[in-house]
């Protein structure tokens, strides 16, 4: 394995970091609304339903509460239905502004990797409506190495040390959730960098013991910067 206090490879999150994950999930109520929608049920209205409380912080268990709400009288089987109708629907999203060109522009003397937790298909659903594939070396979705992969494991990313040869002092990691997303990175000598935007759904979540990022960045041109 090379030795290097360069960055040679930076490893993007997806979610909230190279789109807005509100997004997707308003793409993902509107699939299911249309699926409850019928002759007195209004798809519009269910899809407000749905969104309102996410943005109250009510998003657990949601779809039970809007079976109650219209009066569905939800199953059990039909409430699992209505999450495999989220996660497997083909979301209606877009990269955050000037994503594309960014990473077009840092590729050209870095590698390129993805690194990101969540149930597939989703999760590869999300990058093939993005567009994005293409400017990545490396795609690794962790809950192909098996839900114990899901960050804060270190997993991933010794994974993809091991796939770009690279040591972690050559590496960085470009995510939004100091919850979960700068544990495994900075305790295997990744530069963890945070990158924030409006809207994001996470980035305000405490950080564990040894999950800081080691930088707080907020444009683009900051982190090409930084990854310098």
């Amino acid at each position: 394995m090379k030795t290097s206090s360069t960055i040679h490879a930076v490893v993007f999150d997806l979610d909230d970091t190279l789109y807005p994950e509100r997004d997707y999930v308003r793409s993902g109520f509107a699939a299911v609304a249309r699926r409850l929608a019928g002759a007195d049920r209004d798809a519009a209205a269910m899809e407000a339903y749905l969104w309102d409380n996410f943005l109250a912080g009510r998003s657990a268990k949601v779809f039970d509460a809007a079976g109650t709400h219209f009066g569905l009288n939800l199953s059990t089987a039909d409430i699992a239905e209505l999450v495999d109708i989220y996660r497997t629907h083909r979301p209606a999203i877009q990269p955050y502004g000037g994503i594309p060109d960014f990473l077009a522009l840092l590729r050209e003397d870095h590698r390129l990797g993805l690194l990101s937790d969540g149930f597939l298909p989703a999760q590869e659903m999300k990058l093939e409506a993005l567009k994005l594939r293409r400017f990545f070396d490396e795609v690794l979705f962790s809950e192909t190495l098996g839900r114990s992969a899901w960050k804060p494991s270190t997993q991933g990313f010794e994974a993809l040390s091991q796939r770009f040869d690279l040591p972690g002092s050559a590496m960085a990691y470009v995510a939004d959730n100091p919850a979960k997303d700068f544990v495994a990175p900075n305790a295997l000598g990744w530069r963890s960098i945070q990158f924030l935007r409006p809207g994001q759904v996470h980035s305000r979540n405490p950080a564990p013991p040894g999950g800081e990022p080691k930088i707080i960045l907020r444009d683009l041109g900051a982190l090409r910067a930084a990854l310098r």
